[in-house]
């Protein structure tokens, strides 16, 4: 397989990465060589929903790949997100609806997309509207949502959720106003300054880093390469974090198996929707604690 990147054509949006790959015979031969768009997006951005639209018009790809799974393929067709109120989002918790970590960073991307009035995903469904009006195909190229999160939980300690679920929290009810997040998610698709956001985090929450990025990483580029008998041209429109990782994981063998298994559960999953309960209700106390003292 040919696994060298390329300079981007200049005329092209980016963040982007190109890669190439040729197929392999059952006799060991190798195909036509398939070309790989791999673009960054801000995933709440107007202008990455812009960027997605004119990459796939300029190079016309016989298929485009979505950091999408089965799970969230919902997303393609939805023409609205309810941003649901934090006491609906420990409800599901309590009831074994939704995991701590699913149900607060559900709840944090929608506050992220209402501030910038722009829905979650919608660079997505830009992919797949252009990808319909050229006839290209459109395949979901990232591990199901269900074992990433397990994997994320799993991969914490006891400590460590206590920890998150307050982080995630507090991030939620301290948010920036919209215009201050436009140019922060800017800032932040312009550089591969998401990676690097995500390492820091990883300071504090050094498992989070594999199960996140390193595995998602590796799932997607082993599904581009998957694509190289398929197409000679290909689209992937994925989080700017992820260019780097990909770039990376391009030529490396990867152990599909193993990234894609679900851990066993060490702890029963209620204890752990106390933890989230209990942090939830403990940053909530502090809020009001800080605003009374501010109003006074």
């Amino acid at each position: 397989m040919d696994g060298t990147a390329g300079p981007a054509p200049q005329t092209l949006p980016g963040p982007l990465a190109v890669l190439t790959a040729r197929p392999e015979s059952g006799e060991g031969e190798l195909g036509p060589e398939c070309t790989y768009y791999v673009l960054g997006t801000a995933h709440v951005s107007s202008e990455s929903c812009e960027d997605v639209a004119k990459l796939i018009r300029a190079v016309r790809p016989q298929v485009v790949l979505v950091e999408l799974c089965s799970e969230r393929k919902p997303i393609l067709t939805a023409d609205k997100i309810k941003e649901p109120s934090l006491a609906e989002v420990l409800n599901e918790i309590r009831a074994g609806r939704a995991t701590p970590f699913q149900g607060i960073y559900s709840w944090l991307l929608a506050k992220v997309g209402r501030n910038l009035d722009v829905m979650p995903g919608e660079e997505f469904r830009v992919a797949l509207r252009e990808a319909h009006a050229i006839g290209a195909q459109v395949v979901l190229g990232d591990r199901e949502l269900t074992i990433t999160l397990a994997r994320v939980w799993h991969s914490l300690s006891c400590w460590e959720k206590i920890k998150l679920t307050s982080t995630l929290l507090w991030t939620g009810i301290s948010m920036l106003d919209g215009e201050e997040m436009r140019q922060e998610m800017e800032r932040l698709k312009e550089s591969d300054a998401i990676t690097e956001a995500i390492r820091e985090f990883g300071k504090d929450f050094p498992g989070l880093i594999r199960p996140l990025l390193v595995e998602r990483d590796q799932y997607m580029a082993f599904m581009l390469r998957k694509l190289s008998s398929r197409a000679h041209t290909v689209v992937a429109v994925v989080g700017a974090g992820h260019l780097q990782g990909i770039r990376q994981q391009w030529d490396q063998e990867i152990d599909i198996a193993e990234i894609t298994r679900m851990p066993e559960q060490r702890q029963p999953l209620l204890r752990w929707r106390r933890v989230a309960l209990l942090a939830a209700g403990g940053m909530l106390v502090s809020t009001a604690l800080l605003r009374y003292g501010v109003r006074r």
